[in-house]
């Protein structure tokens, strides 16, 4: 019988599957929606309910199950999912409360006493390498203990949103390299829990969970719930990897100078490193790989996917309304019509806050230049430009550790917009190789990762780097001046803002 490997991305408004043979060839995809599950409580506080993502994932593979038929035999499993989230587990291996979500930064406290405990991010480099990151799951665990005791003392682990359905489908808790490099308690040079920060910040180890190499098998799918999603009961499941490391190398950015763009609800943009790079000043985040012997630098936005939508659906609501494609097409066609630059028009894309190349959870969005000559396809135009300027300056970071870039490969569901791509383009100069399956670019890796258990790891970069392009958007040289001049603009806009989100943020908490 011929086998198949799945690959389940557990994402903050959806969840994506997808089925691939011994060769990569893709054999089926399946999603679920989850939109509007993600509940803020309060300033900072998001949280959503573990058994929708839960559900969601299994209803994936299930339905894969079923399109693959009889003749196609699942041998193993591989996830990933949203980084930096807390699902608290009790004895039963069952959630104590909703997800805090991958954008929850509740935590800010916590991590400032840790902070003051290590001698500031430049104390924290030598346990961990990486910052304390706002919404990192080590500072949910403490602000969880302190401010939840009861639900703390129940909760024997604590995992990320892919980990727990990984826990549903084999009844073991356990984390890989990547997610664990997320928690802000993990020494990536090491591949340890760094036991002295715990020690010090007073984070009992025993709540972590277990740390797996990305391709190593966690166990066998549980035979009752192989008999519900019409598996095999020897059906492997492995580890798998953090979104943010399961997109760099699932588009084939596992080479120097090959740089992964991610466009999905946030935006990412990485790097592969062969080496540990020092994290100096604790500008980036450099994480363990899914692949072994690498690690992966990375940086992003807060809310990319996120503003477009928001735009779609402020501007665009009368088009929307007959369907979100064809929202879609009237917002593209029309910043079609614009020219590069937008006529001055600034879009600065900080609707959730700001994590690079600064940490200011309070920052906001902010549009500068805007006059009645603009259009709302000015408007759109230049939230996709603004959304790359970001990107752009967020790169100038990971050049601190990684090479030149020589090209970019582009995923996420914002990757099905030809203009963005080519504003990519245009604005870093540097071709855009777009990814096949470009919108389930991490359900695709870890399905590759799953389908490479028990071969020889060493092989894994190349196997992941033999992957092509449905399509390659070339820079346009002419539109160089135009872009440069504007991105200089851009660079000024948080540095003037700041004060002023600093008084809206004082205005939220007295009004």
């Amino acid at each position: 019988m011929k086998e198949a490997y799945i690959g389940v991305d557990i994402g903050s408004s959806g969840c994506k599957a997808i089925a691939v043979d011994g060769e990569g060839k893709t054999l089926g995809v399946q999603s679920v929606r989850y939109d509007n599950t993600l509940v803020c409580t309060g300033l900072g506080c998001y949280e959503q309910p573990a058994r929708v993502l839960r559900d969601a994932g299994l209803d994936c593979i299930r339905a894969l199950v079923r399109e693959l038929g009889p003749d196609r035999r699942t041998a193993a499993i591989g996830l990933t999912g949203q980084m930096h989230g807390l699902v608290a587990l009790d004895e039963h291996l069952e959630p104590l409360r909703p997800i805090l979500s991958c954008v929850d930064f509740r935590n800010e406290k916590q991590n400032d006493e840790i902070y003051a405990k290590v001698g500031g991010k430049e104390g924290l480099l030598p346990y961990t390498n990486n910052k304390m990151v706002p919404s990192c799951t080590a500072g949910k665990i403490l602000w969880m203990r302190e401010n939840e005791p009861a639900l703390f003392a129940r909760t024997r682990v604590v995992v990320n949103p892919k980990d727990y359905v990984r826990t549903v489908l084999t009844g073991v808790p356990a984390t890989d390299e990547s997610d664990a490099s997320g928690f802000g308690v993990y020494d990536v040079r090491n591949h340890r829990w760094n036991r002295e920060l715990l020690d010090l910040i007073g984070l009992p180890e025993e709540v972590l969970p277990p740390v797996l190499h990305a391709d190593q098998a966690v166990g066998t799918v549980l035979p009752e719930v192989a008999a519900e999603l019409g598996l095999g009961p020897d059906t492997v499941v492995v580890a798998g990897a953090g979104d943010a490391i399961m997109q760099t190398v699932g588009s084939g950015a596992v080479e120097e100078g090959v740089y992964s763009v991610v466009l999905g609800s946030g935006g990412l943009i990485s790097t592969s490193l062969g080496v540990c790079a020092h994290n100096e000043g604790a500008r980036l985040q450099v994480y363990s790989s899914a692949v072994r012997d690498q690690w992966v630098a990375y940086t992003g936005l807060m809310s990319v996917g996120t503003s477009v939508n928001w735009m779609r659906e402020s501007l665009y609501a009368a088009e929307s309304a007959r369907g979100a494609e064809e929202g879609f097409r009237r917002m593209d066609e029309e910043a079609a019509r614009v020219r590069p630059g937008c006529d001055g028009l600034l879009f600065f894309p900080s609707l959730l806050g700001q994590r690079n190349p600064v940490d200011d959870p309070y920052a906001k969005g902010v549009t500068v230049g805007l006059t009645p000559s603009h259009t709302r396809g000015h408007l759109y135009r230049a939230l996709l430009e603004g959304l790359a300027f970001g990107m752009r300056e967020v790169y100038l970071q990971l050049r601190e550790v990684g090479a030149p870039m020589r090209c970019i490969r582009i995923s996420g569901g914002g990757a099905v917009n030809t203009l963005w791509c080519q504003i990519f383009a245009d604005l870093f100069q540097a071709p855009v190789r777009r990814v096949p399956e470009y919108s389930a670019c991490g359900a695709l890796g870890a399905a590759v990762l799953a389908s490479h258990h028990g071969k020889d790891p060493a092989s894994l970069p190349g196997r992941f780097a033999s992957f092509g392009s449905d399509r390659t958007f070339e820079p346009d040289a002419s539109k160089k001046a135009v872009y440069d001049d504007l991105f200089a603009v851009y660079t000024q806009i948080y540095p003037a803002s700041k004060g002023i989100f600093q008084a809206l943020k004082r205005f939220d908490e007295t009004h």
